[in-house]
């Protein structure tokens, strides 16, 4: 299968320009010193990490809010931040030694008043609905002293490290002052290596160095910028132009000209996200989704090694027809992608009811991941061959993600989902009540509830090896690949590494 002419094209075009500026590049702007300057696909919507598991937010979020631990990619561990330990002291409850000596840039002191705070708010669905799967193990949190807190399970959960990684703990008499979660979110107040001095929406964010941090500031990062950059040509040429220190989502057509100028890099991350196109099967969204032959057929109707091959130039793996990655427990080797196959696509759409074919709706974003726009149309070029047309519609990222979260990314939409390194994060996203769940299936449902509560790594892996061969059957998904992540960095930037789920802190960083 061939990618469309089209999308070469633009490919070529991007390229050209690239080019174009790498041939400029003695001329190339002279970054501040001291000022770090980052870009990246869009403008938060809000400071507060805990508002949304979007990385680009959590990010920019964390450098002011910190969380109790951090798991670091340089030694998968993981190391305390504003916790000092966290211990079992059995399967549902567990302990956590504060940090002493911390206090908010407002003055508050950090302590467990704080911690336990932050839990009630972390646990309020109606507060913080994106962590809603993190916080459902969650029974409650208890004071111990002013360093050390008890907290209290629903049941066991193997991933526990990751919970506690997630929370972002915030001073309570500000929050409240500020009104919650919006208030807080515009303003934010924390304990992190910088504070906030500025925000012009679409435009810049803007943070000082916290002069009374508890830790180390970052050496030679007196200031941080952030800059929102949807397009992604516009993001590299921008770098390639000596505009910022980090360009993220770099797309893989860019990565030769960044590592050919002097003074750049280009950081590559196996990305924990994997791709897929929704297909569905929720009452609300009735139409011809709900017939599996369809899903089916639409499975076979891609030639995704064509994609990955052409499009991101080998750079990924495919999914072998499941949403675990490789590395991941539950992963099933017995599982296998559906083959390239338009005959086979075309017999299955007739045998359910569309001989000639149907036309169906289409979402996908527009700067929220590197090439998304190429990779959708790509898809849409080659269902167009088996009959079925895609009425395509272009969301730019802040639209995109409203959508998704409020199940609008219907009937069939692009997504990249990106969890913590854990299999029932991952299969959470699928479970039928969540936010981002397209697939109603009550059998899934308690094979993940089942996975979330079985601490035997075994027993866990078979459980997901069932749902897996389930959602491979029912093609619930249109299964894509697992992506590479790219970001252009400059020689000045020391020690920059993020994790798989595209997050990264400022923790160990430098700049010359």
């Amino acid at each position: 299968m061939k990618i469309s002419r089209r999308t070469f094209n633009a490919a070529l075009a991007g390229q050209a320009l690239m080019a174009g500026i790498l041939g400029r590049g003695s001329q190339a702007m002279a970054l501040p010193a001291g000022t770090l300057t980052v870009a990246q696909g869009f403008d938060p919507v809000s400071l507060w990490p805990n508002f949304s598991t979007t990385q680009e937010q959590i990010n920019v979020g964390s450098a002011i809010v910190e969380s109790l631990f951090w798991v670091d990619p340089k030694t998968n561990k993981t190391e305390p931040v504003l916790a000092e330990s966290f211990a079992l002291e059995d399967p549902k409850t567990v302990k956590i030694v504060l940090r002493k000596g911390v206090k908010y840039t407002n003055g508050e002191a950090f302590n467990a008043d704080a911690v336990v705070n932050t839990f009630k708010i972390f646990t309020d669905v109606k507060t913080t609905p994106a962590y809603g799967r993190y916080s459902a193990p969650i029974d409650r949190a208890e004071k111990l002293d002013d360093y050390t807190v008890k907290l209290y399970l629903k049941h066991p959960y193997p991933a526990l490290h990751l919970i506690l990684s997630q929370i972002y703990i915030v001073p309570p008499k500000y929050w409240a002052e500020a009104g919650g979660a919006e208030g807080f979110g515009k303003k934010p107040i924390g304990t992190g290596p910088y504070v906030l001095t500025e925000w012009i929406r679409d435009n810049r964010i803007v943070m000082d160095a916290n002069p009374n941090y508890w830790g180390k500031v970052p050496e030679g990062i007196k200031k941080l910028v952030w800059r929102p950059v949807p397009d992604d040509t516009a993001r590299t040429n921008g770098l390639l132009a000596g505009e910022y220190d980090i360009a993220t989502n770099i797309p893989i057509s860019a990565a030769a000209q960044i590592k050919a100028q002097k003074g750049l890099r280009v950081v590559s991350v196996p990305s924990y996200r994997i791709f897929t196109i929704g297909l569905s099967n929720l009452p609300e969204h009735p139409g011809p989704l709900h017939d599996k032959r369809v899903r089916q057929a639409l499975n076979y109707a891609i030639d995704k090694q064509a994609i990955l091959d052409s499009l991101l130039q080998g750079q990924g793996r495919l999914l072998s027809g499941q949403i675990l990655r490789k590395e991941q427990i539950g992963f099933d080797p017995a599982v296998k992608d559906y083959p390239y196959d338009p005959a086979k696509a075309k017999a299955l759409l007739a045998e359910a009811g569309f001989p000639n074919g149907l036309t169906i709706t289409f979402k996908f974003p527009t700067g929220r991941y590197a090439q998304d726009r190429e990779v959708a149309e790509a898809v849409a070029g080659m269902l167009a061959e088996v009959g079925v047309k895609a009425e395509m519609v272009s969301l730019e990222a802040g639209e995109f993600l409203r959508q998704l979260s409020a199940r609008e990314l219907a009937p069939m939409g692009f997504v990249g989902l990106a969890p913590a390194d854990d299999p029932d994060p991952q299969w959470a996203q699928y479970r039928s009540d969540w936010r981002y769940s397209y697939l109603a299936n009550p059998e899934i449902d308690k094979l993940i509830d089942a996975g979330a509560q079985e601490v035997d790594p075994v027993k866990r892996a078979e459980i997901y090896k069932k749902a897996a061969q389930i959602m491979h059957d029912e093609a619930s998904v249109l299964f894509l690949y697992q992506a590479v992540d790219l970001y252009g960095v400059t020689d000045r930037v020391k020690d920059f590494l993020p994790r798989g789920d595209q997050r990264w802190t400022l923790y160990g960083m430098s700049m010359a």
